[in-house]
């Protein structure tokens, strides 16, 4: 991660929902171990043998959670989900009324302090008609990530800056990522076999090409049948194999003298 990813991540915790989902994360063990507000809210101010095991084994779902992760934003994020989970249970032993007012608390936060949209750079080529297949072919060394989508769709809408988050991070000159309207090039769409339908499930679809063809692609259909997939930035990255592809191609970059052509 280069040093303007690092400052973008620094910032992005500072925002209010991450700071404020940090807090919530924290909250049990905050109020057990400050003094007088532990002996207001509970009967002592130390954490119980049982709650120390949970902790420990909070800390081990954790670990196991994220080791596949590849940005501190996304190890904080899910660190915090499971940490929230922990939270509940132990203010509801504590307390059935603590742990609905801090079930309450995190539902508040998730609906009036949503997790903030990427808005920072993106390396997205913006494809029309036939212009994706003459690139495809034109430098088969570029591996190219795919996005399908339709501007009316709600799937496509969140997806967008998450694709674009991941262009970011990943985008090398020879692993590139591009985006394509189907629903304004209908020919493309069924060459790629892509239902753009109102009623279609596979929106959005990201293909990723090797060698000028296609290797895999999300969401996956078995006839009729489309397997529905979670467009998240660490789904996306865990099924394409990101790292993996990134790492791949960083060892392999074009020549100077083809990239100037």
């Amino acid at each position: 991660m280069g040093l303007n990813e690092l400052l973008y991540g620094t910032r992005t915790l500072l925002t209010p929902h991450h700071a404020t989902n940090i807090f919530l994360a924290l909250a049990y063990f905050i109020l057990k171990t400050t003094p007088f507000v532990c002996t207001y809210l509970f009967y002592d101010c130390t954490l119980a043998l049982q709650e120390w095991e949970w902790i420990t084994f909070l800390g081990c779902v954790i670990v196991l959670k994220t080791k596949k992760l590849a940005y501190f934003v996304d190890y904080i994020h899910t660190a915090c989900l499971f940490s929230k989970m922990l939270n509940t249970v132990m203010f509801f032993k504590a307390n059935p009324m603590y742990g609905t007012i801090y079930g309450g608390l995190c539902i508040l936060h998730f609906i009036f302090l949503p997790e903030p949209s990427y808005a920072g750079p993106d390396y997205i080529t913006y494809f029309r008609g036939p212009h994706l297949e003459e690139e495809l072919e034109r430098d088969r060394r570029i591996t190219w990530v795919v996005a399908f989508y339709a501007a009316w769709s709600p799937p496509c809408v969140t997806f967008a800056p998450i694709f674009s988050q991941i262009s970011n991070e990943y985008h090398l000159d020879n692993l590139r990522f591009g985006k394509m309207d189907i629903t304004k090039f209908p020919i493309i769409a069924e060459k790629f076999k892509v239902d753009c339908t109102s009623w279609s499930r596979q929106l959005p679809t990201v293909i990723l090409f090797e060698g000028g063809k296609e290797k895999m692609r999300r969401p996956l259909s078995k006839g009729k049948q489309t397997i529905k997939f979670t467009w998240t930035k660490e789904s996306v990255i865990q099924e394409f194999d990101m790292n993996q592809i990134y790492g791949d191609c960083k060892k392999h970059p074009l020549s100077k003298q083809k990239k100037e052509n």
